[in-house]
């Protein structure tokens, strides 16, 4: 929080992601407050403040800070999609993997790590192959796959890089005993089966 009652960045992204939600859904305001009451508990914090007007002040960026648990009730409220719960908390710079009331569990900090060299490593490679489209129009499976090819070429460069490395063509232990050996570097989009193969 600035200490000059500045809006920070981050609750100005996360209010024009729910106004934009809200507008998709053809939600008045009011509808949303209404629903929103029905989510929060007593003891959140911004409980005594809903108002129509404090919705107009989040959506339009003059809210100076917005508490984890009020974020996730407005996701409840919006009945948002796992996807469109993703792209609101990310906008509000909190983390899907966790949660206001628990500690960051194993798996979680795994996955950020993942996630991290993903977006840092290999951000050209996910641009490429989204192209043009809008991820919302994009199914879970589609996102999934995009994600995997990403994830295989990261793979077989760390491989490469080790090989390199310790001078001989060694694959790490886990991945060597399952016989992953990525996709050599290169970009491979896997065809969807289709459901009528009866696979």
């Amino acid at each position: 929080m600035a200490t000059d009652g500045t809006p920070e960045p981050a609750a100005k992204r996360c209010g024009e992601a729910i106004a934009r939600l809200r507008t998709t859904r053809r939600w008045s305001r009011a509808q949303l407050v209404i629903r929103l009451f029905d989510e929060l508990a007593p003891d959140d914090p911004s409980y005594n403040s809903i108002s129509e007007t404090w919705l107009a002040r989040l959506e339009n960026g003059r809210m100076v800070k917005v508490p984890r648990q009020t974020v996730e009730a407005i996701c409840r409220a919006l009945r948002c999609t796992p996807q469109e719960r993703a792209v609101v908390l990310l906008h509000a710079d909190r983390n899907v993997l966790t949660d206001h009331e628990h500690e960051p569990t194993v798996t979680g900090e795994l996955l950020t790590y993942v996630v991290d060299r993903l977006h840092t490593e290999a951000h050209d490679v996910l641009n490429t192959l989204v192209g043009h489209r809008d991820l919302a129009t994009l199914d879970e499976l589609e996102l999934l796959e995009i994600t995997s090819t990403a994830l295989d070429l990261l793979i077989a460069r760390r491989c490469k890089q080790q090989s390199v490395g310790d001078g001989r063509a060694a694959v790490s232990g886990t991945f060597a005993r399952n016989g992953h050996n990525g996709h050599n570097g290169h970009i491979t989009l896997v065809p969807r089966l289709s459901s009528k193969t009866g696979a």
